[in-house]
């Protein structure tokens, strides 16, 4: 359970990463001048980096599953629930520097951590998935504000 739940959530943080503003100038237009206010744009920049880190976690259960993985469902649904409130996360840092992005980064890890935790140690995928809920609620909610805050409109 530690592989797909660390692996996939590291790709979560990073494809998380990649959207810091700055990277892609002419993207960076578009989301400035597209009428969206920051709960809002925060909805539609999480949206991409949610599907590639599904998108991974399948295809790492995929793989596992040629392996010999017997348990793929259990598998796929635990470490889906800790990718996408990972990742909601870390999407936090890209709109900070320094200190402050290595905290978001760290509390997306520390996030990661308390998933495996409540599968593997509590052995509760429900625990998880009800943890998995109220991290990414907050996760995503927060994230718009700090959007909401920098609008320029």
């Amino acid at each position: 359970m530690a592989g797909p739940i660390f692996f996939c959530s590291l790709l979560g943080i990073v494809i998380a990463l990649i959207q810091s503003p700055g990277r892609f100038a002419h993207l960076d237009l578009c989301e400035q001048s597209a009428p969206l206010y920051g709960r809002e744009l925060a909805r539609a920049k999480a949206l991409v980096p949610c599907i590639v880190a599904t998108l991974a976690t399948a295809a790492y259960c995929v793989a596992a599953e040629a392996a010999g993985l017997r348990d793929l469902a259990t598998t796929f649904v635990a470490a889906f629930a800790a990718v996408i409130p990972v990742t909601l996360t870390a999407l936090s840092a890209t709109i900070r520097t320094g200190t402050w992005q290595l905290l978001y980064v760290a509390m997306a890890c520390a996030v990661s951590a308390i998933a495996f935790a409540l599968v593997v140690v509590a052995g509760s995928v429900p625990a998880e998935l009800g943890f998995a809920a109220l991290v990414s609620f907050f996760a995503l909610r927060q994230y718009g504000e700090a959007l909401a805050r920098y609008d320029p409109v």
